[in-house]
């Protein structure tokens, strides 16, 4: 029993799932479907068919319609008889006298690594590699066509391939192909729209010049949406190409703060005031604001001088709003207002708004900090929405509106 037939794996894969009655046809596993069974034993769905069909025949497997867990509509699934069940034990009993392990050949998860890539065939191994690299299901038909059935799917024809075998599959590949498929899965998400996706991938295949170019170009969605995992991906950019370092930095160090990575953050900015001081500076700012030293923070923007720019301007008026000055920061800010809606455009007045609620809230009035919001909402972009929500969220909660605050709370997620 060197070599188990399809019919015998069959047979021991549906005798791993437990015997429903009947009469029971709700919330049947898919993996017990003839897609399932083809994708779980790595075979073709034609493959799967013709030996049912014989199991049936053979009075050894039986065939309903059933509804599919997360499925919905009935499919066919597939059970053992009391004859196949026997026939299950004995194979098993078969298996264990010459004490070979079956369940590698039932398993993914438990076969050898280096198996699983040798089984795929060298004509599927860039397929499959692309699935163990892709962190998010993606639909099957979007991946290159493979000669057998090698990449597990669920029933709505997702990837569905189990993080075990990813990371095993990962621990025995050569390091130029795995750059190779992290190079083709950026690629997929280039056209499939998940930029932080496809800059985990730019990271991990190597490609920082794109990487680079990819963070100056998409800045402002970055940041509308920072993340540990942001953070894991930037911390990853091994050596940044010099014509990007004054740009790039900047993110990087913006989501270390955001992330509460207050030694990575201060490491970066010191590299920063390197290359432009007053840059190190409005960030060294940002960083004092986030450990809770206003005061050190307002006398970092002070120490800039008199200068208009925006970015310092902002952080004046934060850093004077957490001290209590409330009237003076509004001032500042209404006057930064103003002069946005004079320039005849809207670029910046999200942030201003923001900034007047983050005020409202600090000297305890959530009515207006909300008030502000709504403003900002009207005036920032698709990603910014979701910053807003978060604080529209944060807002109502201080103002005791709890179902508001859950709604914008879903909103934001």
């Amino acid at each position: 029993m060197t070599r188990l037939t399809i019919a015998e794996k069959i047979i021991l894969h549906l005798s791993r799932y437990e015997l429903f009655p009947d009469d029971e046809e709700f919330n049947i596993s898919w993996d017990l479907t003839q897609d399932g069974i083809a994708a779980s034993l790595r075979i073709t769905r034609a493959h799967s068919s013709i030996e049912l069909k014989k199991l049936r025949e053979k009075g050894k497997v039986t065939e309903r319609q059933t509804h599919i867990k997360s499925g919905g509509v009935k499919r066919k699934s597939y059970a053992l008889t009391s004859i196949g069940m026997d026939e299950a034990k004995h194979l098993r009993a078969m298996a264990e006298k010459e004490g070979i392990d079956i369940m590698p050949m039932l398993d993914m998860k438990r076969c050898d690594p280096r198996t699983v890539l040798e089984s795929a065939g060298e004509e599927n191994r860039d397929a499959f590699g692309l699935a163990c690299v892709l962190r998010r299901p993606v639909p099957r038909g979007d991946l290159p066509n493979t000669t057998k059935p090698v990449i597990p799917t669920d029933i709505n024809g997702m990837t569905a391939m189990s993080d075990v075998v990813k990371r095993s599959v990962l621990s025995v590949a050569g390091k130029e192909e795995i750059r190779n498929w992290h190079s083709s899965a950026a690629d997929y998400w280039l056209d499939n729209g998940n930029i932080q996706e496809r800059l985990f991938h730019l990271v991990s295949a190597g490609r920082m010049n794109d990487a680079c170019r990819m963070i100056v170009n998409e800045k402002e969605r970055l940041l509308y949406n920072i993340s540990d995992d942001l953070f894991l991906t930037l911390a990853k950019i091994d050596g940044i190409p010099e014509r990007y370092v004054a740009d790039v930095l900047p993110v990087i160090i913006t989501v270390a703060i955001g992330c509460g990575d207050i030694e990575t953050a201060g490491s970066l900015i010191s590299v920063l005031k390197e290359r432009d001081n007053e840059l190190g500076l409005l960030y060294s700012a940002d960083l004092e604001m986030r450990k809770g030293d206003h005061s050190k923070a307002l006398d970092i923007v002070r120490s800039l001088g008199k200068s208009n720019r925006f970015e310092v301007r902002l952080r004046m008026a934060g850093a004077i709003g957490h001290l209590g000055n409330k009237n003076e920061a509004m001032d500042l800010l209404y006057a930064m207002k103003d002069e946005i809606v004079a320039s005849g455009t809207v670029d910046g007045l999200d942030r201003v708004y923001i900034g007047m609620s983050d005020v409202s809230l600090i000297s305890k009035d959530p009515d207006s900090s909300v008030r502000y919001l709504m403003k900002a909402l009207g005036v920032t972009s698709d990603e910014g929405k979701k910053i807003i929500y978060a604080l529209l969220s944060a807002s109502y909660d201080a103002a005791g509106i709890k179902d508001k605050s859950e709604e914008y709370a879903a909103k934001a997620r």
